[in-house]
Protein backbone atom coordinates (compact mmCIF):
# COMPACT_ATOMS: atom_id res chain seq x y z
CA UNK A 1 0.00 0.00 0.00
CA UNK A 2 1.04 3.45 -0.90
CA UNK A 3 2.42 5.40 1.93
CA UNK A 4 -0.24 8.20 1.20
CA UNK A 5 -3.59 5.67 0.78
CA UNK A 6 -3.39 4.89 4.21
CA UNK A 7 -4.50 8.48 5.63
CA UNK A 8 -6.35 8.91 2.34
CA UNK A 9 -8.81 5.64 3.16
CA UNK A 10 -8.62 6.69 7.39
CA UNK A 11 -10.29 10.15 6.29
CA UNK A 12 -12.61 8.42 3.67
CA UNK A 13 -13.64 6.33 6.47
CA UNK A 14 -14.17 9.29 8.70
CA UNK A 15 -16.19 10.63 6.36
CA UNK A 16 -18.44 7.93 5.15
CA UNK A 17 -19.50 7.15 9.18
CA UNK A 18 -19.57 10.68 10.87
CA UNK A 19 -22.45 10.93 7.88
CA UNK A 20 -24.00 7.50 8.93
CA UNK A 21 -23.84 8.45 12.41
CA UNK A 22 -25.89 11.53 11.52
CA UNK A 23 -28.47 9.62 9.30
CA UNK A 24 -28.66 7.21 12.58
CA UNK A 25 -28.86 9.69 14.98
CA UNK A 26 -32.07 11.11 13.05
CA UNK A 27 -33.41 7.91 12.61
CA UNK A 28 -32.94 7.46 16.42
CA UNK A 29 -35.31 9.65 16.54
CA UNK A 30 -38.35 8.25 15.29
CA UNK A 31 -38.00 4.95 16.30
CA UNK A 32 -36.44 2.22 18.56
CA UNK A 33 -32.38 2.76 18.52
CA UNK A 34 -31.53 -1.13 18.62
CA UNK A 35 -34.39 -1.37 15.80
CA UNK A 36 -32.00 1.27 13.71
CA UNK A 37 -28.81 -0.03 14.68
CA UNK A 38 -29.85 -4.13 13.22
CA UNK A 39 -30.86 -2.22 9.63
CA UNK A 40 -27.71 -0.36 9.55
CA UNK A 41 -25.63 -3.39 10.67
CA UNK A 42 -27.73 -5.61 8.05
CA UNK A 43 -27.84 -2.81 5.34
CA UNK A 44 -24.59 -2.54 5.24
CA UNK A 45 -23.55 -6.11 3.94
CA UNK A 46 -24.30 -4.29 0.31
CA UNK A 47 -20.76 -3.14 0.75
CA UNK A 48 -19.52 -6.83 0.94
CA UNK A 49 -18.21 -6.63 -2.61
CA UNK A 50 -15.77 -3.57 -1.76
CA UNK A 51 -14.63 -5.66 1.12
CA UNK A 52 -13.71 -8.42 -1.29
CA UNK A 53 -11.96 -5.76 -3.97
CA UNK A 54 -10.15 -4.23 -1.46
CA UNK A 55 -9.34 -6.50 1.49
CA UNK A 56 -7.55 -10.44 1.66
CA UNK A 57 -9.99 -13.11 1.71
CA UNK A 58 -8.55 -16.10 4.32
CA UNK A 59 -10.14 -17.80 7.26
CA UNK A 60 -8.73 -16.85 10.49
CA UNK A 61 -9.76 -17.76 13.78
CA UNK A 62 -8.30 -15.43 16.15
CA UNK A 63 -8.90 -12.68 13.77
CA UNK A 64 -12.28 -13.39 13.41
CA UNK A 65 -12.78 -13.74 17.51
CA UNK A 66 -11.21 -10.46 17.65
CA UNK A 67 -13.63 -8.88 14.69
CA UNK A 68 -16.29 -10.34 16.32
CA UNK A 69 -15.42 -8.80 19.56
CA UNK A 70 -14.56 -5.33 18.43
CA UNK A 71 -17.64 -5.77 16.07
CA UNK A 72 -20.23 -6.39 19.45
CA UNK A 73 -18.29 -3.36 21.43
CA UNK A 74 -19.25 -0.96 18.14
CA UNK A 75 -22.61 -2.33 18.58
CA UNK A 76 -22.86 -1.24 22.23
CA UNK A 77 -21.16 2.08 21.02
CA UNK A 78 -23.77 2.74 17.97
CA UNK A 79 -26.94 2.30 20.73
CA UNK A 80 -25.40 4.39 23.20
CA UNK A 81 -24.60 7.04 20.73
CA UNK A 82 -27.71 7.02 18.80
CA UNK A 83 -29.25 7.18 22.23
CA UNK A 84 -27.36 10.27 23.16
CA UNK A 85 -28.09 12.25 20.20
CA UNK A 86 -31.23 11.69 20.76
CA UNK A 87 -31.49 13.36 24.33
CA UNK A 88 -28.89 15.39 23.19
CA UNK A 89 -28.03 18.13 20.75
CA UNK A 90 -25.88 15.90 18.00
CA UNK A 91 -23.10 18.87 17.95
CA UNK A 92 -22.17 17.96 21.27
CA UNK A 93 -22.74 14.67 21.48
CA UNK A 94 -20.58 13.52 18.40
CA UNK A 95 -17.20 15.14 19.58
CA UNK A 96 -17.24 13.97 22.93
CA UNK A 97 -17.58 10.07 21.91
CA UNK A 98 -14.70 11.42 19.01
CA UNK A 99 -12.08 12.52 21.51
CA UNK A 100 -12.13 9.11 23.68
CA UNK A 101 -12.42 7.22 21.06
CA UNK A 102 -9.67 8.51 19.85
CA UNK A 103 -7.68 8.72 22.93
CA UNK A 104 -8.29 5.26 23.62
CA UNK A 105 -6.53 3.60 20.50
CA UNK A 106 -3.93 6.38 20.31
CA UNK A 107 -2.75 5.58 23.83
CA UNK A 108 -2.84 1.77 23.64
CA UNK A 109 -0.95 2.51 20.20
CA UNK A 110 2.00 4.45 21.61
CA UNK A 111 2.51 2.13 24.54
CA UNK A 112 2.54 -0.71 22.16
CA UNK A 113 5.48 0.87 20.64
CA UNK A 114 3.99 3.43 17.71
CA UNK A 115 7.05 5.57 16.70
CA UNK A 116 5.85 8.83 15.50
CA UNK A 117 8.06 11.93 14.37
CA UNK A 118 8.06 14.90 17.08
CA UNK A 119 5.91 16.06 13.62
CA UNK A 120 3.75 13.84 14.11
CA UNK A 121 3.09 13.59 17.78
CA UNK A 122 2.30 17.48 17.61
CA UNK A 123 -0.33 16.66 14.97
CA UNK A 124 -2.44 13.32 17.17
CA UNK A 125 -1.91 16.14 20.11
CA UNK A 126 -3.44 19.38 18.08
CA UNK A 127 -6.07 16.42 16.84
CA UNK A 128 -7.02 15.77 19.94
CA UNK A 129 -7.66 18.93 20.80
CA UNK A 130 -9.52 19.82 17.14
CA UNK A 131 -11.91 17.18 18.46
CA UNK A 132 -12.78 18.51 21.64
CA UNK A 133 -13.11 22.07 20.41
CA UNK A 134 -15.09 20.65 17.31
CA UNK A 135 -17.65 19.97 20.33
CA UNK A 136 -17.98 23.99 21.28
CA UNK A 137 -18.49 23.19 24.72
CA UNK A 138 -19.94 26.48 25.59
CA UNK A 139 -23.45 26.13 23.80
CA UNK A 140 -26.69 24.95 24.76
CA UNK A 141 -26.67 21.01 25.90
CA UNK A 142 -30.35 20.33 25.25
CA UNK A 143 -32.68 18.45 27.64
CA UNK A 144 -30.81 16.20 28.99
CA UNK A 145 -27.15 17.26 29.17
CA UNK A 146 -25.85 14.65 31.94
CA UNK A 147 -27.79 11.59 30.52
CA UNK A 148 -26.54 12.53 27.19
CA UNK A 149 -22.91 13.45 28.12
CA UNK A 150 -22.40 9.88 30.18
CA UNK A 151 -23.71 8.11 27.52
CA UNK A 152 -21.49 10.06 24.67
CA UNK A 153 -18.28 8.72 26.96
CA UNK A 154 -19.40 5.04 26.73
CA UNK A 155 -19.75 5.57 23.35
CA UNK A 156 -16.26 6.77 22.99
CA UNK A 157 -14.81 3.89 25.39
CA UNK A 158 -16.93 1.52 23.18
CA UNK A 159 -15.37 2.79 19.57
CA UNK A 160 -11.90 2.76 20.63
CA UNK A 161 -12.41 -0.61 21.66
CA UNK A 162 -13.79 -1.32 18.10
CA UNK A 163 -10.67 0.42 16.20
CA UNK A 164 -8.23 -1.16 18.13
CA UNK A 165 -9.56 -4.86 17.84
CA UNK A 166 -10.29 -4.27 13.92
CA UNK A 167 -7.40 -3.14 13.79
CA UNK A 168 -5.42 -6.30 14.83
CA UNK A 169 -7.75 -7.74 13.41
CA UNK A 170 -7.16 -6.50 9.78
CA UNK A 171 -5.60 -9.09 8.36
CA UNK A 172 -8.70 -11.27 8.30
CA UNK A 173 -9.78 -8.71 5.93
CA UNK A 174 -13.23 -9.92 4.76
CA UNK A 175 -13.46 -12.23 7.31
CA UNK A 176 -13.24 -9.73 9.82
CA UNK A 177 -16.10 -7.19 8.14
CA UNK A 178 -18.50 -10.07 8.49
CA UNK A 179 -17.33 -11.35 11.27
CA UNK A 180 -17.89 -7.60 13.21
CA UNK A 181 -21.45 -6.93 11.79
CA UNK A 182 -22.70 -10.21 12.78
CA UNK A 183 -21.38 -9.25 16.26
CA UNK A 184 -23.11 -5.90 16.11
CA UNK A 185 -26.69 -7.34 14.75
CA UNK A 186 -26.66 -10.12 17.84
CA UNK A 187 -26.04 -6.98 20.19
CA UNK A 188 -29.18 -5.04 18.07
CA UNK A 189 -31.38 -7.79 18.75
CA UNK A 190 -30.60 -8.69 22.10
CA UNK A 191 -31.38 -4.80 23.00
CA UNK A 192 -34.18 -4.95 20.65
CA UNK A 193 -35.82 -7.85 22.90
CA UNK A 194 -34.66 -6.23 26.42
CA UNK A 195 -36.16 -3.28 25.05
CA UNK A 196 -39.41 -4.98 23.84
CA UNK A 197 -38.94 -3.14 20.12
CA UNK A 198 -39.41 -4.44 16.92
CA UNK A 199 -36.14 -6.16 15.50
CA UNK A 200 -36.72 -5.13 12.29
CA UNK A 201 -37.43 -1.47 10.93
CA UNK A 202 -40.53 -0.19 9.24
CA UNK A 203 -40.73 0.14 5.71
CA UNK A 204 -40.97 3.48 5.89
CA UNK A 205 -38.12 3.82 7.70
CA UNK A 206 -35.43 1.72 5.01
CA UNK A 207 -34.92 4.44 2.79
CA UNK A 208 -33.14 6.58 5.46
CA UNK A 209 -31.81 3.41 7.33
CA UNK A 210 -30.25 1.34 4.01
CA UNK A 211 -28.43 4.83 3.18
CA UNK A 212 -26.63 5.00 6.36
CA UNK A 213 -26.18 1.52 6.46
CA UNK A 214 -24.02 1.48 3.12
CA UNK A 215 -22.06 4.24 4.01
CA UNK A 216 -21.40 2.47 7.73
CA UNK A 217 -20.46 -0.77 5.75
CA UNK A 218 -18.38 1.62 3.42
CA UNK A 219 -16.76 3.32 6.52
CA UNK A 220 -15.87 -0.32 7.93
CA UNK A 221 -14.03 -1.71 4.73
CA UNK A 222 -11.95 1.64 4.64
CA UNK A 223 -10.88 1.57 7.95
CA UNK A 224 -10.08 -2.21 7.61
CA UNK A 225 -8.15 -1.00 4.33
CA UNK A 226 -6.41 1.54 6.37
CA UNK A 227 -5.29 -0.76 9.34
CA UNK A 228 -3.56 -3.23 7.00
CA UNK A 229 -0.58 -0.65 6.54
CA UNK A 230 -1.20 1.90 9.02
CA UNK A 231 -0.35 2.41 13.01
CA UNK A 232 -2.82 2.18 15.27
CA UNK A 233 -2.68 5.75 16.81
CA UNK A 234 -2.72 7.24 13.21
CA UNK A 235 -5.47 5.51 11.80
CA UNK A 236 -7.69 5.35 14.87
CA UNK A 237 -7.09 9.11 15.15
CA UNK A 238 -7.64 9.94 11.67
CA UNK A 239 -11.38 7.67 11.44
CA UNK A 240 -11.86 9.47 14.62
CA UNK A 241 -12.93 13.20 12.54
CA UNK A 242 -15.32 11.58 11.71
CA UNK A 243 -17.52 14.14 14.68
CA UNK A 244 -16.58 16.76 12.10
CA UNK A 245 -18.93 15.36 9.89
CA UNK A 246 -21.56 14.50 11.94
CA UNK A 247 -21.35 18.36 13.06
CA UNK A 248 -21.29 19.31 9.68
CA UNK A 249 -24.72 17.47 8.60
CA UNK A 250 -26.15 18.74 11.35
CA UNK A 251 -25.60 22.28 10.68
CA UNK A 252 -26.81 22.03 7.12
CA UNK A 253 -29.89 19.47 8.09
CA UNK A 254 -31.25 20.81 11.33
CA UNK A 255 -30.06 23.61 11.65
CA UNK A 256 -27.20 23.62 14.76
CA UNK A 257 -24.78 26.39 14.06
CA UNK A 258 -21.01 25.97 14.66
CA UNK A 259 -20.14 28.75 16.87
CA UNK A 260 -16.49 30.09 16.80
CA UNK A 261 -14.84 27.48 19.22
CA UNK A 262 -16.19 24.94 16.77
CA UNK A 263 -14.66 26.78 13.97
CA UNK A 264 -11.35 27.09 15.49
CA UNK A 265 -11.47 23.33 15.87
CA UNK A 266 -12.16 22.71 12.64
CA UNK A 267 -9.15 24.31 11.23
CA UNK A 268 -7.16 22.68 13.75
CA UNK A 269 -8.60 19.59 12.84
CA UNK A 270 -7.18 20.33 8.86
CA UNK A 271 -4.10 21.08 10.03
CA UNK A 272 -3.65 18.15 11.86
CA UNK A 273 -4.53 15.71 8.84
CA UNK A 274 -1.71 17.88 7.02
CA UNK A 275 1.09 17.29 9.36
CA UNK A 276 0.13 13.56 10.14
CA UNK A 277 -0.17 12.68 6.63
CA UNK A 278 2.54 15.40 5.17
Amino acid sequence: MSPSLGPMAALTAAAALGVADFIGGLAGRRISVPTVMVGLQLSGFIMLPLAVLLLPIGWDASAALLAFAGGALGGIGIIAFYRAMSVNLIGVVAPITGVVGAGLPTIIGLIGGDRLSAWQLGGVSMGLVAIVLIGGFGREFGPRPLAGMTLAVCAGLAFGGFFVLFHAASSAGVTAFVSGRVAAIIVGLVATLMSGARPIPDRSAWRLIGFGGVLDGGGAVMYLYASRGGLLSITALLVSFYPAFTVLCARIFTGERLNAVQAVGATMAILAIVIITA
